[in-house]
C-alpha cells in the first residue's frame, strides 16, 4: 500500500507542477467587500493541504522518517518553486501571495496529520494474542 501512496505523491506533485506552469485560461477572482480576495487562493490552500496527508501515507504513516522528511521537503520546494517557475511561462506572473497560500495549505495539512496522530495514538493497538 505504501508503494501506491508513493506513486500517488509523484503523480500529485506532477499535476500541481503542470497546473502551475500551464498557460493561463483566465484567473478566477472573487471579491468580498472589495478586498480583492481571489477564489484561486482557496484552490492553492486545498491543493497543498493534501500534500502532507499523501506524504504521511507514503511514509507508512510516518514510520519511515527519512521518506517523511524527504516528501515534506519536496512539498515545500514545489510550493515555492512552482510559483517562481511561472515567471518563465508567457502570460503567467509571479505572485508572492500564491506562495503564502501554498504554504498555508501545507501547514493546515501538517496540523491535520498531527491531530490524526494524537487521536489515533490515544487508542491502544489491537493485540492479536488476546
Amino acid at each position: 500500500m505504501k508503494i501506491l501512496f508513493r506513486l500517488t505523491f509523484w503523480i500529485y506533485a506532477a499535476i500541481i507542477i503542470w497546473l502551475s506552469l500551464s498557460s493561463p485560461n483566465g484567473i478566477v477572482k472573487f471579491s468580498l467587500d472589495y478586498s480583492g480576495f481571489r477564489l484561486d487562493y482557496t484552490l492553492h490552500v486545498f491543493g497543498f493541504f493534501l500534500m502532507p496527508i499523501i506524504c504521511f501515507l507514503a511514509s507508512g504513516k510516518g514510520e519511515n522518517r527519512f521518506l517523511w522528511w524527504l516528501y515534506i521537503g519536496l512539498s515545500f520546494v514545489i510550493a515555492i518553486g512552482a510559483e517562481y517557475m511561472q515567471m518563465l511561462v508567457p502570460g503567467r506572473r509571479f505572485n508572492p501571495l500564491d506562495i503564502l497560500f501554498n504554504l498555508l495549505g501545507i501547514f493546515i495539512g501538517l496540523v491535520f496529520v498531527l491531530i490524526y496522530n494524537r487521536v489515533v495514538g490515544k487508542f491502544p493497538k489491537k493485540n492479536s494474542h488476546n
